[in-house]
């Protein structure tokens, strides 16, 4: 029996990711599998920096041997654990929460930033988050109801070296608490503190 509707073998497929149980789910990178962190991390190598290509509206604000810089500032105390670098595409699931960096065992994880240098909210950020950022960027504008913090390349740069890469940097350094404002608090503290050491706030 003939069937003239036309069919498309696309049909069901999902752009870019697949389906599971009936919904659409982000594909996971080639490149940085589920396992490839404990490699990584259980590696003698240390400071080996992986770069994944960003999408067409990212960028990476640093290049590696900027952070081996930063690292070789540090005492090996804090620098002997840090086993990787990894230069990583923003996935979409990052994009929404606003995920900037993350440490995956002893690797630390750096995002890529958008091209626009902005970031946009739809409501104004609490007073204690502006604090957080301005010995970052002051750059503040309220655009059509839209709140835009605007960077320049330079402060992307020193934003990404001595606050993300620190912070991380900390957290490797600071496991053994089971209280996540605890390890936050290390961490942040630890990227401000050596930030000022090294004379950049």
């Amino acid at each position: 029996m003939y069937n003239p509707a036309r069919r498309n073998r696309n049909i069901g497929k999902t752009q870019g990711g697949r389906v599971m149980n009936g919904r659409a789910t982000e594909k996971w990178s080639r490149f940085f599998t589920q396992d490839i962190w404990t490699k990584l991390s259980t590696s003698k190598e240390k400071w080996k920096v992986l770069t994944e290509n960003p999408s067409r509206d990212y960028y990476h604000p640093c290049k590696a041997n900027e952070y081996l810089e930063v690292l070789k500032q540090l005492p090996d105390e804090y620098t002997e654990n840090v086993k990787a670098i990894i230069l990583k595409r923003t996935s979409k699931s990052d994009q929404k929460l606003l995920v900037e960096a993350r440490r995956r065992y002893d690797c630390v994880i750096l995002n890529a930033f958008p091209k626009t240098n902005e970031w946009v909210y739809a409501f104004k950020p609490a007073d204690s988050f502006i604090r957080h950022c301005n010995p970052w960027c002051k750059n503040w504008i309220e655009d059509k109801g839209l709140f835009k913090l605007v960077w320049t390349p330079d402060e992307v740069k020193r934003y990404y070296l001595y606050h993300l890469f620190l912070h991380e940097i900390g957290h490797i350094n600071e496991q053994w608490s089971k209280s996540l404002k605890k390890r936050e608090d290390f961490a942040e503290n630890f990227a401000l503190e050596w930030a000022k050491r090294l004379q950049i706030i």
